[in-house]
């Protein structure tokens, strides 16, 4: 930080450092640093505004990511026996693409793996469908169509 190379009242560094505060925070009435600002004045007076507001606002900063972290924390941990079975629990995009060619293999025994492989890597890619169980995402597409009744 940065010493003043000039002189200037209080009023004078408490205006320039609320409106640099309002501008680093968008969106914040710059009448919500005033107080911030007399607090400051006697402890960081001798810096430019601008400086001293950065410090507080990186200070801010890092303190709210330390509290949405340790507010993280707090939260209950789910075990992931309680959301699903370890089955049904995939770990990563290869384990599903593994786990969905398997069954592929399995209701469709003709087709060959390479072919198989490259069907579900492209499926891997959508979201509707690596919301579903590979098992189940495999089982959908390889379910015959059933003809109409008429």
């Amino acid at each position: 930080m940065t010493a003043m190379e000039f002189n200037v009242t209080r009023e004078q560094w408490i205006d320039r450092f609320v409106i640099h505060m309002s501008n680093l925070q968008s969106g914040a009435e710059p009448a919500a640093f005033v107080e911030l600002a007399r607090t400051l004045w006697p402890l960081r007076g001798q810096l430019a505004p601008e400086a001293a507001a950065d410090a507080e606002f990186a200070s801010h900063a890092a303190a709210n990511a330390l509290e949405n972290t340790q507010r993280f924390e707090r939260t209950e941990r789910i075990p992931v026996e309680r959301v699903q079975t370890a089955e049904e629990y995939v770990r990563d995009t290869a384990e599903w693409i593994a786990r969905c060619v398997a069954r592929v293999i399995q209701l469709d025994p003709i087709i060959k793996a390479d072919e198989a492989r490259r069907s579900v890597t492209d499926l891997a890619e959508l979201e509707r469908w690596r919301l579903m169980k590979p098992e189940a995402a495999a089982e959908q597409l390889y379910t015959p169509i059933k003809p109409r009744q008429s």
